[in-house]
């Protein structure tokens, strides 16, 4: 319940009230502390329950109970500034608007030779709705070919049928769902397979593990974030801002599911610790690295008012397709390999294959959406000089 709230509602509280120039820093800074806290569960409770203040059961369920009392000034803080006005999806004006009048004004405002004069400082969320509609798919609103993303009443199963008709969208979410597979699958099980395959300590294996884990969670999650900052247009046009980043996040996502999968599967073929931990974490880093363009492209590619639902279907696929089944299926691979470790880790590491065959289609159908939406504002603009 709560990662579930967390991951739907703060990505588009973070987007909302970001600098423009921040936005993927601060997103950055938000989804490090997923790998963190994943490896500081591992590292505190492996420690407590083989030496510790805290013995028995409650070396694990101790930090349950901490969360659940350090969680609440956040929560009353985040209910209370979701309602704040000046976050433009929580404005009454910004919810009154229909989709198709959001463009027209979007339109009218790119064709006024005055454009450069708006104000900076205002939301720009409003160009991001407008911005991202031929991104989730070709449809006239005005023809009631779909009913419009910004109403409340609208039908969630419309609403569903909005995100999933994306292609994007769709292959975004699957290559996510395949790297939480692996990174789901190291959480589970990679503690055991240091100890096994590598020969050391429980104790040694914990804090190795989950100490890397955490390194490459801060550093890759950070450094993912900065580099989409660097990737993205300073000078692009508002219009073609959203498509503009979002080719760029899916392309960033597949040089570094491209260069993560011979990394992380030469790792598993290798018996000296000093070689297997470079080899893990740096490709554990180019992983992490993904996080925040992924999140970034999916806020990019749908509609404001959806992007809640978008990200919650994102979570539900990341669970059901990723860290739900994989544990299971590599401690069957265990089982039917009579416990060779390196033989089932090697399995895992090739279904980083997935992100790959993925986002390469991504990257080039947001790469063709955005020459699109350029030829279509070229023609526009030249049409009304003339």
């Amino acid at each position: 319940v709560g990662e579930a709230s967390f991951a739907c509602l703060a990505p588009p509280l973070l987007d909302a009230s970001a600098p423009e120039e921040k936005k993927s820093s601060w997103m950055s800074i938000f989804y490090t502390n997923i790998p963190v806290g994943y490896a500081m569960g591992y590292l505190l409770s492996g420690l407590w329950h083989a030496d510790g203040p805290i013995k028995g059961t409650m070396a694990w369920r101790s930090p349950f109970i901490a969360i659940g009392i350090l969680l609440i000034p956040f929560i009353i803080y985040i209910f209370v500034k979701a309602s704040d006005n000046t976050l433009s999806y929580a404005s009454p004006a910004m919810s009154t608007k229909s989709h198709s009048e959001l463009k027209e004004e979007l339109g009218d405002a790119l064709l006024d030779d005055s454009q450069h004069s708006m104000d900076v400082d205002a939301p720009t969320p409003r160009l991001h709705v407008a911005a991202s509609n031929e991104s989730i798919r070709d449809y006239n609103p005005d023809a009631g070919d779909i009913a419009q993303p910004n109403d409340m009443n609208m039908a969630f199963s419309e609403k569903l049928k909005f995100v999933l008709s994306n292609k994007i969208y769709m292959l975004v979410v699957l290559g996510y769902s395949a790297q939480t597979f692996v990174v789901g699958g190291f959480a589970y099980w990679g503690i055991k397979y240091v100890e096994n395959a590598l020969g050391m300590s429980e104790q040694a294996a914990t804090l190795s593990f989950g100490g890397l884990t955490v390194l490459t969670g801060v550093l890759g999650t950070a450094l993912g974030g900065i580099t989409l900052d660097r990737m993205r247009p300073t000078d692009a046009d508002p219009a073609l801002e959203d498509k503009i980043a979002a080719e760029r996040a899916t392309l960033l996502m597949f040089i570094l599911s491209v260069f993560s999968l011979p990394l992380c599967a030469f790792g598993m073929t290798v018996t000296n610790v000093w070689v297997f931990f470079p080899l893990v974490g740096l490709a554990e880093t180019l992983i992490f690295m993904c996080l925040t363009p992924i999140v970034k492209s999916l806020l990019w590619i749908t509609p404001f008012a959806l992007t809640p639902l978008a990200l919650a279907l994102s979570v539900l696929f990341n669970h059901l397709l990723g860290d739900a089944i994989s544990p299971i299926l590599i401690g069957f691979a265990l089982d039917v390999t009579d416990k060779d470790w390196k033989t089932a880790f090697l399995l895992m590491s090739f279904w980083l294959i997935w992100p790959i065959f993925c986002w390469f289609p991504a990257w080039r159908l947001a790469k063709s959406e955005m020459e699109s939406a350029q030829a279509r504002l070229n023609s526009g603009v030249n049409s009304a000089a003339s």
